[in-house]
């Protein structure tokens, strides 16, 4: 079984039902690749769809930022959370709508899947504060994004996929494997395939495709996709979401490239796991 030709030509041929991004967020991606863009240019472009600015402003009061005052505009929004922030979660809100289908039957639970995903974005900001560095600003959406290869493997691909995903529950093996295996493609390269279609820009692409294998990964994002690989397996010890892989585990070598030890693990997944309650209200803004 071996789908890569049909999954490429899924994604390059335009006459196919691939979801594609809200008018909205294609100028978010325009506005975060130039310098000349205002804070108001910013906020005229979100407000410019009813749905995505109403989920900016519901994550923007959401216990996650835990503001003191609620934030009623997107313009002060952008004062508040930051300029960079508002682009990444106004572009969470659009491919979360795109990738979302309502009703459909999927070999996972997507629910459960983006409560990884948001679970995933959490931790990444935790070792980065761990680490003594700011967390980028894109560290969320890269979380939100590194799974959705799954997505489109589940609604494109749903009985093949469903396949994986039994070989998966019998063997001591890791799902991107298994994929690549019996799929011809893993699911980080099937997001890299739809990034690149979405014209999203390298430093959010790199790190989801090699989030499985940092060591591959170009210089420039390496950091992030160590960042990202240890947060999946952070999520996946704190249970939260569910990602349809049953088999995780850290990779000590990323552990002692990030200089963090097996202690500092085990107090991120504590802490995330004091976070599930977030996650949730999260995930419910992001609806």
């Amino acid at each position: 079984m071996n789908i890569r030709e049909n999954v490429i030509d899924l994604v390059r041929n335009r006459t196919t039902s691939l979801p594609t991004l809200p008018v909205v967020v294609n100028n978010i991606i325009v506005t975060a690749r130039s310098e000349k863009t205002s804070a108001q240019d910013l906020a005229d472009f979100i407000m410019n769809d009813q749905a995505i600015s109403t989920r900016v402003l519901r994550i923007a009061n959401s216990a996650y930022y835990g503001m003191p005052k609620k934030i009623d505009s997107i313009s002060r929004a952008i004062v508040l959370i930051g300029f960079k922030e508002i682009i990444s979660l106004a572009l969470g809100m659009g491919i979360f709508s795109a990738l979302s289908k309502k009703g459909v039957d999927t070999p996972i639970d997507m629910t459960e899947l983006w409560k990884h995903s948001i679970g995933v974005g959490f931790a990444a900001e935790k070792i980065a504060t761990k680490r003594r560095k700011i967390p980028d600003e894109s560290t969320i959406l890269i979380g939100l994004l590194h799974d959705i290869g799954k997505i489109i493997f589940c609604l494109y691909f749903p009985n093949e996929y469903a396949e994986v995903l039994k070989k998966t529950s019998n063997e001591p093996t890791p799902l991107f494997k298994i994929e690549k295996e019996y799929l011809g493609l893993d699911h980080a390269e099937m997001a890299h395939l739809l990034m690149k279609q979405w014209n999203f820009p390298t430093s959010l692409i790199q790190p989801v495709r090699y989030h499985h294998n940092p060591s591959e990964c170009p210089a420039e994002q390496v950091d992030m996709a160590m960042l990202v690989n240890l947060a999946n397996s952070i999520c996946h010890e704190s249970g939260i979401g569910q990602s349809g892989n049953n088999y995780m585990e850290i990779d000590n070598k990323i552990l002692k490239k990030l200089g963090l030890s097996d202690e500092d693990v085990g107090t991120l997944t504590e802490e995330l796991k004091s976070e599930r309650d977030q996650v949730e209200d999260f995930l419910a803004a992001l609806s």
